[in-house]
Order: C-alpha cells, then sequence, then structure tokens
C-alpha cells in the first residue's frame, strides 16, 4: 500500500506532473531569453517579473482557446497520442535520482531500481516522435502529411544516435560499477567516468553525439525541418490550434526537460560532487542542467536550418558513427576488462 501510495504521489507531484510542469515552465522562459539576447532581443518582459509568467499565460491562453476540428482527421486520435506521450515522458523521470530527495523527506525509502530499465527508458523516449509524426499523417493538410514524413525520416536517424549515446555512460557504469544497466544506478555512478582519461573520452564524445541528437529530437535549428515555416507553414501542426496545440508545445518542452536532464545525470554527474546536503546537491544538478539547455539554445541561435538531406548525412556519416564507436569501445576494451577483473 505504501509503495502505490509513494508511486501515485511521484507520478502527480514530484518529481511527476506538477513539478515537471514548474520545471518546463521555467526553463521555457530561460531559453526564450538567453535566445531573444543571443539574437540582440528583449525577451519575455511584461506577464510577471522579466516576464517569468509570459510561458504560463501563453499556455492557458492555448489551452482555452477554441479546438478547431478539421474535417477528416484523426481529432481523437491526435488526442490521445499526446497526452500518453506525456505520460510516457513522466514515466522517465520515475527511474532517476530525482525521486529520491522525496522519499527521504517523506521516510518512504523503497528504492525503485530495476536492472536494463534503459532499456524501458529508450522505449518511452520514442513515443514523442511517433506522437508528433502521426499528428501530422492524422491531418488532411498537405503541408502536415510532408511535416510528418519528414519526422519519420529523421527519426531512423536521431532516435537511433541518442539511443547509442545514452547506452554508452550505461554501459560503463554497470561494467566498471555492476550498475546493472539502471538509469537510477548508472545516474549516481557517472561522475566517476571523468576520472579516468580513457573513460572520460568515450564520456566525451557520447556527450556531443546526445547533445546533438537531442536537438534533432527537439526540432530546433538547424534541425527545425520538419515545421519549417518559409517551407511548409509548421509542418505537422499546421491544422492544429488550441488545447491541442498546448499539448504538442507542452511535449516539446517536456522533451526539453527530461533530455536534458538525462543528459546531466549521465554524463556530467548530477548532484556530484556534492550528494549531501540536499540544497548543495539540488544547486548543484540546476547549475549542470541550466549549462545543458544553454548549449542547446546556442546551437539553435548560431546555425541555420539543414535541408533533410543534409541533416541525414550529417547523423549517417558523422553522429550514428560517433556514438556506436563510443558503445562498441566501452563495451568491448581490454583496459575496462582489467579494471574489473
Amino acid at each position: 500500500m505504501m509503495e502505490a501510495l509513494q508511486l501515485l504521489v511521484e507520478t502527480l507531484v514530484y518529481p511527476g506532473l506538477v513539478f515537471s510542469l514548474i520545471a518546463i515552465l521555467l526553463t521555457q522562459w530561460y531559453v526564450r531569453k538567453l535566445y531573444a539576447r543571443m539574437q540582440n532581443r528583449v525577451g519575455p518582459l511584461h506577464t510577471g517579473p522579466s516576464g517569468l509568467l509570459q510561458p504560463l499565460a501563453d499556455f492557458l491562453k492555448l489551452m482555452f482557446k477554441e479546438d478547431v476540428v478539421v474535417k477528416g482527421a484523426g481529432d481523437k486520435l491526435t488526442a490521445g497520442l499526446l497526452t500518453v506521450s506525456i505520460g510516457a515522458i513522466l514515466a522517465i523521470l520515475l527511474m532517476t535520482p530525482l525521486a529520491i530527495p522525496l522519499r527521504s523527506i517523506t521516510g518512504w525509502y523503497v528504492v525503485i531500481k530495476a536492472d536494463f530499465d534503459v532499456v524501458l527508458a529508450l522505449y518511452l523516449l520514442v513515443w514523442p516522435t511517433v506522437a508528433l509524426a502521426l499528428a501530422g499523417f492524422l491531418s488532411p493538410n498537405p503541408f502536415s502529411i510532408v511535416g510528418g514524413s519528414r519526422v519519420f525520416s529523421l527519426t531512423i536517424a536521431y532516435e537511433l544516435a541518442f539511443a547509442l549515446s545514452i547506452l554508452t555512460p550505461v554501459a560503463l557504469t554497470s561494467l566498471l560499477y555492476g550498475a546493472g544497466y539502471s538509469i537510477y544506478a548508472s545516474s549516481i555512478s557517472s561522475w566517476r567516468l571523468w576520472l579516468h582519461p580513457y573513460t572520460a573520452c568515450l564520456t566525451a564524445l557520447a556527450l556531443a553525439t546526445a547533445l546533438i541528437s537531442l536537438q534533432c529530437k527537439l526540432m530546433e535549428k538547424p534541425f527545425d525541418i520538419p515545421e519549417a515555416e518559409t517551407e511548409i507553414v509548421a509542418g505537422p501542426f499546421t491544422e492544429y490550434s488550441g488545447p491541442k496545440l498546448a499539448l504538442i508545445i507542452l511535449l516539446h518542452d517536456l522533451e526539453l526537460y527530461v533530455g536534458a536532464a538525462l543528459i546531466t545525470f549521465l554524463f556530467l554527474g548530477g548532484p556530484a560532487p556534492f550528494f549531501k546536503p540536499l540544497w548543495a546537491s539540488a544547486l548543484t544538478f540546476l547549475v549542470k542542467y541550466v549549462i545543458v539547455v544553454s548549449v542547446l539554445t546556442a546551437i539553435k541561435a548560431a546555425v541555420a536550418r539543414f535541408r533533410v538531406d543534409q541533416a541525414l548525412l550529417l547523423f549517417w556519416r558523422y553522429v550514428l558513427p560517433l556514438a556506436l564507436l563510443a558503445l562498441i569501445f566501452s563495451m568491448a576494451s581490454p583496459l575496462l576488462a582489467a579494471q574489473v577483473f
């Protein structure tokens, strides 16, 4: 009974729905401010102090607008896919150390640690991509269909690259420290990978490919190919407005939040080296998380949009081979085997 109550609180409150909503709204505000400054603009300004409440105002405005339904579109199926995808992304947070502070404060010390839960996490990460692509195909608008096809074209490149990148620190920590291919166990051990030159090189290489893959997964510049405004209006989202558009934006921001959090834990050690007290570990994690988001925003501000063939060429020629090499060397290195035995 206690475990069920704990899981319910974690899913709905922390680190689940309520906390995630606050986190993604603050992240969106920071990204918009930083992106504007990089382009010599001001960014959100009037709603709340320094425009802090502007993302919330934009979200509520869309939620209360009329939901225009296009004849022949899969309206209910689209809403269902978006909702399931949001739940899938939130479920990944339960596998990370983010849930541990709540367990410590409430006295619920049951830690959910499952070996090979990284396989489930990678499966759940695919759901938003599938939902956004199908949202385009479920609309009769030709721009939406072209946008959906572009999403699927890129998916076979960036999803595989992101999965290989995530698996590298998980494999390294499992081989060296017995993490059992667990997201949670790998997150609390990944900081040690930077202490050895060999594992540090592999981790840095996987970190670079993970950042590029996440940028493409978020469909941000230079990978905003599916929703290229000057070519196909808004791509798969052309016919969506009101609540469904709000869910699409929410899903995008949730992917940014969870993706950046995973990179912070698996590549940068999360709260390491300050595991105690709680405020120090939280502050350390926040600083690293902001750095990851800032890097993604800087890429968005500095690079122009690629064509589909340019993006695919980048992934198939460079990103995927590098991510694969990092994973292979992390699994089959004689040096690592010597350290284990």
